[in-house]
Parts: C-alpha cells; sequence; structure tokens
C-alpha cells in the first residue's frame, strides 16, 4: 500500500490521464490531493498513515511530528476523531495553523523530546503522552499514560515535561493522569476499568496478579482481590477475532483457564465495553462479586 506523490508518478511515465483513469478504476486511491496510494487502507490508523506518508514530503525540514500523528508511530492509544489531520510542531512561538490534511502547532521543544521512528522526526515518547493526554477527557489520558510507562518511558521526564506546561490547557488533566498511571495495565480496556473503578469507589485490585495452586503456576490475570477470593477479567473481544478454528482453539483454552482458575479456589467476575459504558451495571456486577468472595470467606 504505498504512498507516492503526483509529481513523482509523473516524473516516472504516468501521464495525468491514466492517473485519472486509475482512480475512476479504483485501481488507485487518492490519499489528499497529490498523493495516491495502490490501495486504501484499512482501519483509521492504517489510514493515517498513508495521509502522513503523502503529508511528509511537503513539510518543511524543521517539522516534528506530534500528538495523535507520533502516537501512531511510537505505539501509544489514539482514536479515530484525532486522526483526521497529520500534527506537527514546528519549533518557536507564534500561532499555528489548521487546514484540511494538516493541524501545525507552534512550540518549543528540546533536544530530548526529538527522535526518529521510522524515517520521520517525531516528538519524544514522554513528550507525546503529555501532549495526547493533555489534548484527552482523563480516561482516555490515563490510558496513554500508562501505555507510556509501559513503553519504557521515564516518569522524571514526565515529571517535568508536566511542570513545563504549567497554566496551559489540559495540563491539569495530564498531572491526575501520570499519577494514576500504572505500567502493570496492558489495555486501554483495563486503564478504562481502573479509572471506572476508581470513580465508582470499588475497592482498588491488584494488578496482572499471578495464580498458584499447589505450587503450580495457573495463570496470569488482569485483576484481583485476594481478601475477597476474587479474579477481575476484561474481556475486549479482540481475541476471538479470526478464522473459526482459531477462534474456537481460543474459546477452548479460555474455558480452560477459568475452571483452572475456580478450581484453585478463587471467584472470577468478567466484563467487557459494554459494561464500562453502564457505570451502575459495572459497579453491581464488580460489587455483587466482592460481596459473594466476603460471605464465601467467612463461611
Amino acid at each position: 500500500m504505498s504512498v507516492e506523490r503526483t509529481s513523482v508518478l509523473l516524473a516516472g511515465g504516468v501521464s495525468e490521464r491514466v492517473l485519472a483513469r486509475s482512480t475512476r478504476d479504483g485501481a488507485r486511491v487518492q490519499i489528499r490531493h497529490g498523493a495516491y496510494a495502490d490501495q486504501a487502507a484499512v482501519g483509521a490508523v492504517g489510514r493515517h498513515r498513508q495521509l502522513l506518508a503523502g503529508t511528509w514530503p511537503l513539510l518543511g525540514s524543521g517539522s516534528v511530528l506530534s500528538h495523535a500523528t507520533a502516537a501512531v508511530l511510537i505505539g501509544l492509544p489514539v482514536w479515530a476523531e484525532q486522526l483526521d489531520r497529520v500534527s506537527v510542531i514546528h519549533n518557536g512561538g507564534g500561532h499555528g495553523k489548521r487546514s484540511r490534511y494538516l493541524h501545525v502547532r507552534r512550540d518549543f521543544l528540546v533536544d530530548t523530546e526529538i527522535g526518529e521512528v521510522d524515517g520521520y522526526r517525531v516528538t519524544s515518547l514522554e513528550r507525546t503522552a503529555i501532549d495526547v493526554a493533555r489534548a484527552s477527557n482523563y480516561r482516555r489520558a490515563v490510558a496513554v499514560m500508562d501505555a507510556a510507562l509501559r513503553a519504557g518511558a521515564d516518569p522524571e521526564l514526565l515529571s517535568g515535561i508536566v511542570g513545563a506546561a504549567f497554566g496551559r490547557v489540559g495540563v491539569l488533566v495530564a498531572r491526575n493522569a501520570l499519577s494514576f498511571a500504572d505500567a502493570r495495565s496492558e489495555s486501554v480496556g483495563e486503564s478504562f476499568s481502573r479509572v471506572t473503578m476508581a470513580e465508582l469507589e470499588l475497592p482498588p485490585p491488584l494488578l496482572q496478579f499471578e495464580v498458584w495452586r499447589h505450587g503450580i503456576w495457573i495463570a496470569r490475570v488482569d485483576f484481583a482481590w485476594p481478601q475477597f477470593g476474587v479474579i477481575g477479567e476484561f474481556d475486549g473481544r479482540i481475541k476471538y477475532q479470526g478464522p473459526p478454528d482459531e477462534v474456537a482453539d481460543v474459546v477452548m483454552r479460555e474455558k480452560r483457564r477459568h475452571e483452572a482458575i475456580e478450581e484453585a479456589g478463587w471467584d472470577v467476575v468478567r466484563w467487557g465495553w459494554r459494561e464500562l459504558q453502564d457505570p451502575p451495571r459495572f459497579r453491581s456486577r464488580i460489587a455483587n462479586a466482592l460481596e459473594a468472595g466476603a460471605r464465601r470467606q467467612a463461611a
């Protein structure tokens, strides 16, 4: 799914008439004005990568990819509505600008806040995490901070960047998210679950808990409340996608894993995106499991 500029195609002998016909016929897809791909990418992240490939040659040498664009390249969580434009920082003061395909911000970057990924100049892991968090709501900001710490972000650098942004838009969200962040959260769903539990004042769980039975390792689980004998698992359903035979194998392995955890003496409570979108329902599911676990522990 290579992306080429119109100037390159014309220089290679493709006429404007052939280019127009191939676009009408579906042999090429226009990514933006002056950029074409041999086929459209699947998903918002893939389409953003194509938009970036078609836009990067137009940017000046001092451009540094930032915010959601840098997050895509680095591997931090992003959301579709953040990916309609390529995000760039130009070093220095002044006003930025926003066009159909590009969002340019003017800001000050130090050398430690600039790196390179896949041949692109990008803001560093730490700077990207703070920038994305500042532009997000608290729940998403926690997910970004969790992912950044899991990817090896330096907590001191994160704190320093937050401190340098004192008084700016979104800095309080970023600071609060950083203080709550935990590298042990392994997915956006787990991060959202932690935030929801805290908001609902549920007992805080242990993360990535190891389950053993008679000295034999059984499983590592998302959440655990040992005082109640309860295990919590976020089910994002991604693991159940794929060819039917592979899905069947995954389902069977998950069933055996679930049974082994219960045989080790634990109650298991599961939830997914539906429950996270319905806080009362989510609270009821967790609270009922903990209350049942407490009764069983006391029996």
